[in-house]
């Protein structure tokens, strides 16, 4: 079944500036003395630049708030700190387009952890997985960062689950950034949210 799609990415996207750093920054607030597990970041993030040790590893040891937060608390960081920095345009735009008959993809890097606390008008919500043990969410990854080409993997899948075919000409992908050129590449109608004010233009890769 051919469908309509709209892709759009979060960060810098949906909402102003980067999730995972407004996380660490709540975190220091509620507990000061964590900041001692950067030593771990920045250990395996040596690891990560001498091509010894896989994203994935380094990313677990920035989501370490996720071993400290119930999910009660991190839906009160989500709904304070997160969604008063959505773009009200672009909310708009997701909504007009579900109303379209578009299949709405919120597709992002951040961690479903927290993003899953999200009301957006969507159908699809693909983050970034970590375990989840005795009832609460780990920073431990799950499969992959979902990022750059993963993303379209993790798109693939789904479509090939639900018998979906991307109706090519009809859908549309929205991004702050060319990371994610190869899912914007998956439909005709792409847009690049602007970092600054969130302001719309038609997506050109920056190397152009």
């Amino acid at each position: 079944m051919k469908i309509k799609c709209a892709f759009f990415d979060f960060d810098d996207t949906i909402a102003h500036g980067d999730t995972i750093h407004k996380l660490l920054i709540y975190t220091f607030k509620k507990h000061p003395l964590s900041s001692w597990r950067y030593i771990k970041t920045a250990f395996f993030g040596l690891g990560y630049l001498l091509k010894l040790v896989p994203m994935e590893k380094v990313k677990t040891t920035i989501l370490f708030p996720l071993d400290l937060f119930t999910q009660e608390e991190l839906k009160v960081f989500y709904e304070e700190k997160v969604v008063p920095s959505y773009y009200p345009h672009m909310v708009e735009e997701m909504k007009k387009r579900k109303e379209e008959g578009c299949h709405v993809f919120l597709v992002t890097a951040s961690s479903e952890a927290y993003m899953h606390f999200n009301k957006l008008p969507i159908d699809v919500l693909m983050g970034t997985k970590t375990k989840i043990i005795d009832g609460e969410y780990s920073s431990k990854i799950i499969g992959k960062n979902c990022k750059d080409a993963n993303k379209c993997d993790r798109i693939n899948e789904y479509l090939k689950e639900h018998d979906f075919e991307i109706d090519y000409d009809h859908s549309y992908g929205y991004s702050d950034s060319d990371h994610d050129i190869p899912m914007l590449s998956m439909v005709k109608n792409r847009y690049r949210v602007s970092k600054k004010d969130g302001a719309l233009s038609p997506f050109i890769p920056k190397e152009q």
